[in-house]
Protein backbone atom coordinates (compact mmCIF):
# COMPACT_ATOMS: atom_id res chain seq x y z
CA UNK A 1 0.00 0.00 0.00
CA UNK A 2 0.92 3.69 -1.11
CA UNK A 3 2.29 5.87 1.99
CA UNK A 4 0.72 9.66 2.03
CA UNK A 5 3.62 10.59 0.97
CA UNK A 6 4.05 8.42 -1.99
CA UNK A 7 0.32 9.51 -2.93
CA UNK A 8 0.98 13.01 -3.27
CA UNK A 9 3.58 12.16 -5.22
CA UNK A 10 1.34 10.49 -7.55
CA UNK A 11 -0.86 12.91 -7.74
CA UNK A 12 1.24 15.67 -8.35
CA UNK A 13 2.78 14.00 -11.41
CA UNK A 14 -1.25 13.26 -12.22
CA UNK A 15 -1.74 16.78 -12.10
CA UNK A 16 0.88 17.96 -13.83
CA UNK A 17 1.86 14.87 -16.35
CA UNK A 18 4.14 16.99 -18.37
CA UNK A 19 6.88 16.88 -15.95
CA UNK A 20 6.87 13.83 -14.64
CA UNK A 21 9.89 13.42 -16.30
CA UNK A 22 11.68 16.46 -15.27
CA UNK A 23 10.71 15.82 -11.83
CA UNK A 24 12.96 12.50 -11.71
CA UNK A 25 15.91 13.92 -13.88
CA UNK A 26 18.77 14.37 -11.86
CA UNK A 27 20.81 17.14 -13.30
CA UNK A 28 21.98 20.42 -11.85
CA UNK A 29 20.24 22.74 -13.97
CA UNK A 30 16.69 22.18 -15.22
CA UNK A 31 15.71 24.64 -17.62
CA UNK A 32 11.69 24.52 -18.09
CA UNK A 33 11.10 26.75 -21.21
CA UNK A 34 7.74 27.29 -23.54
CA UNK A 35 4.69 29.38 -23.91
CA UNK A 36 2.44 31.06 -21.29
CA UNK A 37 -0.49 29.21 -19.49
CA UNK A 38 1.84 25.41 -19.82
CA UNK A 39 2.01 25.03 -15.86
CA UNK A 40 5.54 25.77 -15.66
CA UNK A 41 5.61 27.54 -12.32
CA UNK A 42 2.72 25.64 -11.17
CA UNK A 43 4.27 22.53 -11.77
CA UNK A 44 7.89 23.77 -10.53
CA UNK A 45 6.18 24.76 -7.01
CA UNK A 46 4.56 21.83 -6.44
CA UNK A 47 8.00 20.03 -6.97
CA UNK A 48 9.82 22.14 -4.62
CA UNK A 49 6.87 22.14 -2.52
CA UNK A 50 7.17 17.98 -2.41
CA UNK A 51 10.67 17.90 -1.52
CA UNK A 52 10.66 20.17 0.91
CA UNK A 53 8.29 17.99 3.01
CA UNK A 54 9.82 14.96 2.10
CA UNK A 55 13.68 14.87 2.05
CA UNK A 56 13.11 17.83 5.44
CA UNK A 57 10.11 17.32 7.21
CA UNK A 58 9.24 13.78 6.42
CA UNK A 59 12.79 12.43 7.40
CA UNK A 60 12.47 12.85 11.10
CA UNK A 61 10.42 9.89 11.30
CA UNK A 62 12.28 7.35 9.31
CA UNK A 63 16.44 6.69 9.26
CA UNK A 64 17.14 8.26 6.02
CA UNK A 65 19.45 11.41 6.22
CA UNK A 66 17.55 14.69 6.82
CA UNK A 67 18.34 17.91 4.83
CA UNK A 68 17.65 20.87 6.34
CA UNK A 69 16.52 22.68 3.11
CA UNK A 70 16.87 26.52 2.21
CA UNK A 71 15.44 26.47 -1.22
CA UNK A 72 16.21 29.90 -2.84
CA UNK A 73 13.51 31.56 -5.33
CA UNK A 74 14.52 34.22 -7.04
CA UNK A 75 13.09 37.10 -9.74
CA UNK A 76 14.92 40.08 -10.65
CA UNK A 77 13.05 42.54 -8.57
CA UNK A 78 12.16 41.63 -4.86
CA UNK A 79 8.41 43.41 -5.26
CA UNK A 80 7.31 40.90 -8.51
CA UNK A 81 7.56 38.09 -6.06
CA UNK A 82 5.10 38.66 -3.44
CA UNK A 83 2.08 38.02 -5.80
CA UNK A 84 3.53 35.48 -7.63
CA UNK A 85 5.93 32.82 -6.01
CA UNK A 86 4.93 33.60 -2.71
CA UNK A 87 1.56 33.46 -2.51
CA UNK A 88 1.78 29.92 -5.10
CA UNK A 89 3.65 28.27 -2.45
CA UNK A 90 1.99 28.97 0.34
CA UNK A 91 -1.35 28.20 -1.32
CA UNK A 92 0.20 25.12 -1.91
CA UNK A 93 1.16 24.09 1.50
CA UNK A 94 -1.89 25.05 2.63
CA UNK A 95 -3.89 22.76 1.06
CA UNK A 96 -1.44 19.84 1.47
CA UNK A 97 -1.87 20.94 5.33
CA UNK A 98 -5.60 20.42 5.18
CA UNK A 99 -4.83 17.03 3.63
CA UNK A 100 -5.72 14.20 7.06
CA UNK A 101 -3.32 11.47 5.51
CA UNK A 102 -0.24 13.57 5.72
CA UNK A 103 -0.33 14.17 9.02
CA UNK A 104 0.93 18.20 8.99
CA UNK A 105 -0.24 21.08 10.11
CA UNK A 106 -0.06 24.82 9.19
CA UNK A 107 1.03 26.33 12.54
CA UNK A 108 4.06 24.22 12.15
CA UNK A 109 5.49 26.54 9.46
CA UNK A 110 5.90 30.28 9.57
CA UNK A 111 4.94 32.03 6.70
CA UNK A 112 6.32 36.00 7.15
CA UNK A 113 5.00 37.99 4.15
CA UNK A 114 7.33 40.82 4.94
CA UNK A 115 10.56 38.50 4.77
CA UNK A 116 9.15 36.73 2.09
CA UNK A 117 10.33 33.38 4.01
CA UNK A 118 8.26 29.94 4.88
CA UNK A 119 9.75 28.28 7.48
CA UNK A 120 9.34 25.26 9.26
CA UNK A 121 9.66 25.66 12.65
CA UNK A 122 11.12 22.33 14.43
CA UNK A 123 13.58 21.81 11.22
CA UNK A 124 14.52 25.29 10.70
CA UNK A 125 14.38 24.22 6.80
CA UNK A 126 13.35 27.16 5.10
CA UNK A 127 12.09 28.18 1.43
CA UNK A 128 13.52 31.95 0.61
CA UNK A 129 11.87 34.37 -1.84
CA UNK A 130 14.51 36.94 -2.94
CA UNK A 131 15.01 39.99 -6.08
CA UNK A 132 18.22 40.24 -7.55
CA UNK A 133 17.57 43.60 -7.14
CA UNK A 134 19.42 43.35 -3.61
CA UNK A 135 22.48 41.11 -4.24
CA UNK A 136 23.78 41.92 -0.87
CA UNK A 137 20.42 39.53 0.50
CA UNK A 138 21.91 36.89 -1.47
CA UNK A 139 24.78 36.75 -0.34
CA UNK A 140 24.30 36.78 3.06
CA UNK A 141 21.84 33.31 2.47
CA UNK A 142 24.30 30.42 3.72
CA UNK A 143 23.76 26.65 2.61
CA UNK A 144 21.35 26.75 -0.14
CA UNK A 145 20.09 23.58 -1.44
CA UNK A 146 17.75 24.60 -4.37
CA UNK A 147 17.25 27.46 -6.59
CA UNK A 148 14.32 28.76 -8.40
CA UNK A 149 15.39 31.25 -11.31
CA UNK A 150 11.47 32.03 -11.89
CA UNK A 151 11.29 34.80 -14.84
CA UNK A 152 15.04 34.03 -16.22
CA UNK A 153 14.60 36.39 -19.43
CA UNK A 154 14.80 38.88 -16.20
CA UNK A 155 18.10 38.21 -14.81
CA UNK A 156 21.54 39.17 -16.89
CA UNK A 157 24.61 36.39 -17.07
CA UNK A 158 26.18 38.13 -13.93
CA UNK A 159 22.97 37.51 -11.73
CA UNK A 160 23.15 33.87 -12.93
CA UNK A 161 26.75 33.43 -12.06
CA UNK A 162 26.54 34.98 -8.54
CA UNK A 163 23.40 32.39 -7.78
CA UNK A 164 25.30 29.09 -9.29
CA UNK A 165 27.96 29.79 -7.16
CA UNK A 166 26.30 29.85 -4.14
CA UNK A 167 24.72 26.50 -5.03
CA UNK A 168 27.79 24.31 -3.14
CA UNK A 169 28.33 21.81 -0.60
CA UNK A 170 26.54 18.35 0.69
CA UNK A 171 23.26 18.81 1.88
CA UNK A 172 22.57 15.30 1.68
CA UNK A 173 20.34 15.80 -1.22
CA UNK A 174 20.15 16.41 -4.65
CA UNK A 175 21.21 20.18 -5.80
CA UNK A 176 18.96 21.71 -8.58
CA UNK A 177 18.63 24.99 -10.03
CA UNK A 178 15.52 25.35 -11.55
CA UNK A 179 15.26 28.01 -14.52
CA UNK A 180 11.69 29.06 -16.00
CA UNK A 181 11.12 31.86 -18.40
CA UNK A 182 9.02 32.16 -21.86
CA UNK A 183 11.76 32.76 -24.50
CA UNK A 184 11.03 36.49 -25.35
CA UNK A 185 14.66 37.01 -27.29
CA UNK A 186 17.15 34.75 -29.15
CA UNK A 187 19.72 37.05 -27.33
CA UNK A 188 19.36 36.32 -24.24
CA UNK A 189 22.12 34.86 -22.29
CA UNK A 190 19.95 31.79 -21.19
CA UNK A 191 20.02 30.77 -25.25
CA UNK A 192 23.50 31.16 -25.00
CA UNK A 193 24.21 29.62 -21.62
CA UNK A 194 21.93 26.41 -22.10
CA UNK A 195 20.60 25.99 -25.43
CA UNK A 196 23.66 27.28 -28.01
CA UNK A 197 26.77 25.84 -25.76
CA UNK A 198 24.93 24.47 -22.54
CA UNK A 199 26.24 23.62 -19.55
CA UNK A 200 27.31 20.41 -18.10
CA UNK A 201 24.70 19.26 -16.42
CA UNK A 202 21.45 20.66 -18.01
CA UNK A 203 17.98 19.26 -19.04
CA UNK A 204 16.33 21.39 -21.19
CA UNK A 205 12.21 21.05 -21.36
CA UNK A 206 9.75 22.75 -23.66
CA UNK A 207 5.54 22.67 -22.94
CA UNK A 208 2.89 24.92 -24.32
CA UNK A 209 -1.02 25.86 -23.28
CA UNK A 210 -1.19 22.31 -25.08
CA UNK A 211 0.22 20.37 -22.58
CA UNK A 212 -1.15 21.93 -19.81
CA UNK A 213 -4.42 19.54 -18.77
CA UNK A 214 -6.20 22.08 -16.80
CA UNK A 215 -5.98 25.34 -18.68
CA UNK A 216 -9.47 26.56 -19.49
CA UNK A 217 -10.84 26.78 -23.26
CA UNK A 218 -11.35 30.46 -22.81
CA UNK A 219 -7.81 31.05 -22.60
CA UNK A 220 -6.65 28.87 -25.39
CA UNK A 221 -9.39 30.72 -27.05
CA UNK A 222 -7.06 33.89 -26.15
CA UNK A 223 -3.62 32.72 -26.97
CA UNK A 224 -4.89 31.42 -30.40
CA UNK A 225 -6.25 34.76 -31.18
CA UNK A 226 -3.21 36.31 -30.95
CA UNK A 227 -2.30 33.88 -34.57
CA UNK A 228 -4.17 36.89 -36.17
CA UNK A 229 -3.69 39.97 -34.46
CA UNK A 230 0.10 39.79 -33.39
CA UNK A 231 2.14 36.75 -34.83
CA UNK A 232 5.06 37.36 -32.99
CA UNK A 233 2.91 37.28 -29.61
CA UNK A 234 1.46 34.47 -30.53
CA UNK A 235 5.13 32.80 -31.39
CA UNK A 236 6.40 33.31 -28.58
CA UNK A 237 4.23 33.96 -25.60
CA UNK A 238 1.60 30.65 -26.91
CA UNK A 239 3.69 28.42 -28.85
CA UNK A 240 7.40 28.69 -26.96
CA UNK A 241 9.56 29.26 -29.78
CA UNK A 242 12.52 31.84 -29.52
CA UNK A 243 12.16 35.76 -30.37
CA UNK A 244 14.07 37.47 -33.15
CA UNK A 245 15.11 41.13 -33.61
CA UNK A 246 12.94 41.17 -36.58
CA UNK A 247 10.44 43.58 -36.73
CA UNK A 248 11.16 44.79 -33.63
CA UNK A 249 10.65 48.51 -33.54
CA UNK A 250 13.45 49.62 -30.99
CA UNK A 251 16.79 47.89 -31.20
CA UNK A 252 18.62 50.68 -29.50
CA UNK A 253 17.94 50.09 -26.05
CA UNK A 254 20.05 48.02 -23.15
CA UNK A 255 19.39 47.45 -19.91
CA UNK A 256 21.38 48.60 -16.20
CA UNK A 257 21.48 49.31 -12.72
CA UNK A 258 20.71 52.98 -12.92
CA UNK A 259 22.69 55.29 -10.04
CA UNK A 260 21.33 59.15 -9.82
CA UNK A 261 25.37 60.14 -10.79
CA UNK A 262 24.58 58.82 -14.29
CA UNK A 263 22.18 61.60 -15.35
CA UNK A 264 23.47 64.44 -13.44
CA UNK A 265 22.50 67.48 -15.25
CA UNK A 266 19.96 65.81 -17.72
CA UNK A 267 16.46 67.21 -17.63
CA UNK A 268 13.53 65.11 -15.95
CA UNK A 269 10.72 64.17 -18.35
CA UNK A 270 7.62 62.25 -17.00
CA UNK A 271 4.98 60.42 -18.39
CA UNK A 272 1.51 58.56 -18.13
CA UNK A 273 -0.07 56.12 -19.86
CA UNK A 274 -3.63 55.48 -18.42
CA UNK A 275 -5.46 52.11 -18.04
CA UNK A 276 -7.74 50.03 -15.74
CA UNK A 277 -9.07 46.59 -16.06
CA UNK A 278 -7.80 45.41 -19.46
CA UNK A 279 -4.69 47.44 -19.33
CA UNK A 280 -1.87 48.67 -17.31
CA UNK A 281 -1.57 51.70 -16.31
CA UNK A 282 2.12 52.65 -16.99
CA UNK A 283 4.25 55.76 -15.75
CA UNK A 284 7.94 56.64 -16.46
CA UNK A 285 10.28 59.18 -14.83
CA UNK A 286 13.04 59.72 -17.44
CA UNK A 287 15.88 61.71 -17.69
CA UNK A 288 16.87 63.13 -21.44
CA UNK A 289 20.23 64.84 -22.36
CA UNK A 290 19.30 66.20 -25.83
CA UNK A 291 23.09 67.29 -26.76
CA UNK A 292 23.93 63.70 -26.97
CA UNK A 293 20.79 61.82 -27.49
CA UNK A 294 20.47 59.52 -24.66
CA UNK A 295 17.33 58.50 -22.42
CA UNK A 296 17.49 57.25 -19.29
CA UNK A 297 14.62 55.48 -18.08
CA UNK A 298 15.28 55.43 -14.51
CA UNK A 299 11.79 54.89 -12.61
CA UNK A 300 8.26 53.88 -13.29
CA UNK A 301 5.41 51.77 -12.49
CA UNK A 302 3.33 49.54 -14.55
CA UNK A 303 0.04 47.56 -13.24
CA UNK A 304 -3.75 47.25 -13.83
CA UNK A 305 -6.56 48.43 -11.45
CA UNK A 306 -5.12 51.73 -10.39
CA UNK A 307 -7.55 54.32 -9.14
CA UNK A 308 -6.95 57.58 -9.53
CA UNK A 309 -6.26 58.31 -5.91
CA UNK A 310 -3.72 54.69 -6.05
CA UNK A 311 -2.03 56.79 -9.42
CA UNK A 312 -1.36 60.15 -7.44
CA UNK A 313 -0.05 57.75 -4.22
CA UNK A 314 2.16 55.82 -6.01
CA UNK A 315 3.72 58.97 -7.87
CA UNK A 316 4.00 61.04 -4.71
CA UNK A 317 5.30 58.13 -3.55
CA UNK A 318 8.03 58.37 -5.94
CA UNK A 319 8.83 62.66 -5.19
CA UNK A 320 7.55 62.57 -8.97
CA UNK A 321 5.01 65.21 -8.10
CA UNK A 322 7.04 67.90 -8.06
CA UNK A 323 8.07 67.01 -12.04
CA UNK A 324 5.73 67.71 -14.73
CA UNK A 325 4.29 64.78 -15.70
CA UNK A 326 2.13 65.06 -19.35
CA UNK A 327 -0.60 62.29 -19.92
CA UNK A 328 -2.76 60.55 -22.10
CA UNK A 329 -5.04 63.31 -23.62
CA UNK A 330 -7.93 60.75 -23.44
CA UNK A 331 -8.78 61.28 -20.05
CA UNK A 332 -8.94 64.85 -19.16
CA UNK A 333 -11.58 63.93 -15.78
CA UNK A 334 -8.18 61.84 -14.60
CA UNK A 335 -6.18 64.74 -15.50
CA UNK A 336 -8.11 66.73 -13.36
CA UNK A 337 -8.42 64.01 -10.71
CA UNK A 338 -4.57 64.02 -10.40
CA UNK A 339 -4.48 67.84 -10.28
CA UNK A 340 -6.27 67.91 -7.56
CA UNK A 341 -4.33 65.66 -5.52
CA UNK A 342 -1.07 67.99 -5.86
CA UNK A 343 0.17 65.74 -9.18
CA UNK A 344 1.93 68.34 -11.89
CA UNK A 345 0.08 67.06 -14.91
CA UNK A 346 -0.95 68.16 -18.21
CA UNK A 347 -2.18 66.56 -21.15
CA UNK A 348 -0.67 65.56 -23.92
CA UNK A 349 -1.13 67.26 -27.54
CA UNK A 350 -1.14 64.19 -29.49
CA UNK A 351 -2.14 65.05 -33.16
CA UNK A 352 -2.05 63.47 -36.90
CA UNK A 353 1.01 60.95 -36.83
CA UNK A 354 1.85 61.61 -32.99
CA UNK A 355 2.93 58.18 -32.47
CA UNK A 356 4.66 57.82 -35.75
CA UNK A 357 6.46 60.46 -35.04
CA UNK A 358 7.21 59.75 -31.60
CA UNK A 359 8.63 56.49 -32.41
CA UNK A 360 10.59 58.66 -35.02
CA UNK A 361 12.14 60.36 -32.20
CA UNK A 362 12.99 57.64 -30.14
CA UNK A 363 14.64 55.61 -31.88
CA UNK A 364 17.37 58.53 -32.90
CA UNK A 365 18.05 58.12 -29.21
CA UNK A 366 20.18 55.80 -26.58
CA UNK A 367 17.91 54.36 -24.45
CA UNK A 368 19.09 53.04 -21.29
CA UNK A 369 16.14 51.10 -19.28
CA UNK A 370 16.78 51.16 -15.25
CA UNK A 371 17.17 46.97 -14.81
CA UNK A 372 14.63 46.73 -12.56
CA UNK A 373 11.77 47.49 -14.86
CA UNK A 374 11.09 44.86 -15.73
CA UNK A 375 7.70 45.43 -17.49
CA UNK A 376 9.55 47.79 -19.59
CA UNK A 377 11.69 45.21 -20.73
CA UNK A 378 9.06 42.77 -21.76
CA UNK A 379 7.56 45.69 -24.04
CA UNK A 380 10.77 46.83 -25.35
CA UNK A 381 11.06 42.93 -26.22
CA UNK A 382 7.72 42.60 -27.78
CA UNK A 383 6.71 46.20 -29.43
CA UNK A 384 6.77 45.40 -32.93
CA UNK A 385 5.72 46.73 -36.30
CA UNK A 386 2.98 45.07 -37.96
CA UNK A 387 2.92 42.89 -41.10
CA UNK A 388 0.79 42.92 -43.91
CA UNK A 389 -1.04 40.14 -45.62
CA UNK A 390 2.50 38.14 -47.27
CA UNK A 391 3.87 38.39 -43.23
CA UNK A 392 6.06 42.10 -44.68
CA UNK A 393 6.53 45.12 -41.73
CA UNK A 394 4.62 47.51 -42.58
CA UNK A 395 4.96 50.86 -40.97
CA UNK A 396 2.00 50.59 -38.74
CA UNK A 397 3.20 49.41 -35.50
CA UNK A 398 1.14 46.58 -33.64
CA UNK A 399 -1.36 47.66 -30.71
CA UNK A 400 -0.14 45.74 -27.79
CA UNK A 401 3.12 45.97 -25.51
CA UNK A 402 2.86 49.21 -25.96
CA UNK A 403 1.83 50.98 -22.84
CA UNK A 404 5.16 51.84 -21.43
CA UNK A 405 6.11 53.73 -25.03
CA UNK A 406 3.14 55.47 -25.14
CA UNK A 407 4.07 56.70 -22.16
CA UNK A 408 7.71 57.33 -23.00
CA UNK A 409 6.35 59.40 -26.13
CA UNK A 410 4.08 61.60 -23.88
CA UNK A 411 6.88 62.57 -21.69
CA UNK A 412 9.07 63.48 -24.59
CA UNK A 413 6.21 64.94 -27.00
CA UNK A 414 7.70 68.58 -26.41
CA UNK A 415 10.71 67.40 -28.19
CA UNK A 416 9.32 65.60 -31.21
CA UNK A 417 8.65 68.42 -33.56
CA UNK A 418 12.20 69.59 -33.55
CA UNK A 419 13.43 66.22 -33.50
CA UNK A 420 11.79 65.85 -36.46
CA UNK A 421 12.70 69.17 -38.10
CA UNK A 422 16.67 68.08 -37.48
CA UNK A 423 16.49 64.86 -39.13
CA UNK A 424 14.59 66.54 -42.09
CA UNK A 425 17.74 69.12 -42.29
CA UNK A 426 20.30 66.44 -42.07
CA UNK A 427 18.62 64.08 -44.00
CA UNK A 428 18.18 66.85 -47.17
Amino acid sequence: MSSPLEKLRDGINKSCPAFVDSFYDRSRYKIEYGGAGSGKSHAIARRLCYRYLNESIFSRKDSDPQTVHTILVVRKVNRTLKKSCYKLIKNILTKWCRKKSLGLSIKEFSFNSTDLTITHIETGSQIIMSGMDDPEKIKSIEAITTIWAEEATELNQEDFDQLDLRLRGNHNCVKEFWVSFNPVSDQSWVKATFFDNPLSGTWTHKTTYLDNIHIDDEYKTVLENKKKTNIRYYNIYAMGNWGTAEGLIFNNISYKMVKPEDFAGYECVQGLDFGYTNDPSSFNQTYIDLKNKKLIVYDGFYEKGMSNTMLADAIKEKKAHRHKTTCDSAEPKSIESLRSKECNVGAAKKGKDSINNGIDFLQDYEIIINSHLVEFKVEAENYSWATDKNGKPTNKPVDDFNHFFDSLRYATEKYHSRGKLERFNIRR
